[in-house]
């Protein structure tokens, strides 16, 4: 069976993504940042692993570039979709709008998933629409591990001879052009590059 994480005082989530919105990147996520944010209850200190199972943070606390993108504004509810699908991908995978769901079609889903008691089912349940009430689900998903685009490479139509001495034969050169997909994950780029190596460098 799965277990989710889940946090008493769900109504604390938005107000502690805006505070680490606010605050400067921490080396580690500790309850003392908790605290220094201004959320010192031991309530608060849920958030945690429940960060930690969104992939927020690593297992030793450290900020992930998920972190990094929930603290940018413009991003941040399209992100939080993103590891709310991947946290729970279970319930979507019975209903791939269960956000959308009815309370009582949603905690029936977390009860067959996870097999915990109404008491558990409801904890889960209030967690996460309390996420999904924070979160974007109808912009196109953000993924990091694979380019959004295939890679365009754009050749001239024409293409001009190098003048080279009578003993020599006449060489052409010709332009590449690669246009990269916006990313911060840098083994999309180096997935690229090998396979310009593998197919086109001689």
């Amino acid at each position: 069976m799965t277990e989710y994480p889940y946090m008493i005082s769900n109504n604390k989530i938005t107000t502690i993504i805006s505070g680490l919105q606010a605050a400067a990147k921490p080396a580690k996520f500790t309850l003392e940042f908790l605290r220094n944010i201004g959320f010192s209850s031991t309530n608060d200190r849920a958030i945690v692993p429940l960060f930690k199972k969104l992939g927020f943070l690593t297992d030793d606390s450290i900020p992930t570039v998920y972190y990094d993108q929930l603290r940018d504004r413009t991003t941040y509810k399209r992100i939080l979709a993103n590891r709310i699908r991947d946290l729970y991908s279970e319930l979507f995978t019975i209903n791939t709008q269960i956000y959308r769901d009815t309370e009582q079609n949603i905690k029936g889903a977390i009860s067959r998933v996870t097999g915990s008691d109404e008491t558990g089912v409801n904890r889960v349940y209030n967690t996460f629409k309390a996420l999904c009430a924070l979160a974007d689900f109808e912009q196109e998903v953000i993924t990091e591990a694979e380019p959004t685009s295939t890679p365009e490479m754009v050749i001239p139509e024409t293409v001009h001879p190098v003048s080279t001495p009578a003993t020599k034969k006449t060489e052409f050169h010709y332009n590449f052009q690669i246009h990269l997909p916006a990313t911060t994950d840098i083994s999309v780029y180096n997935a690229i590059f090998k396979s310009l190596k593998d197919n086109l460098l001689v």
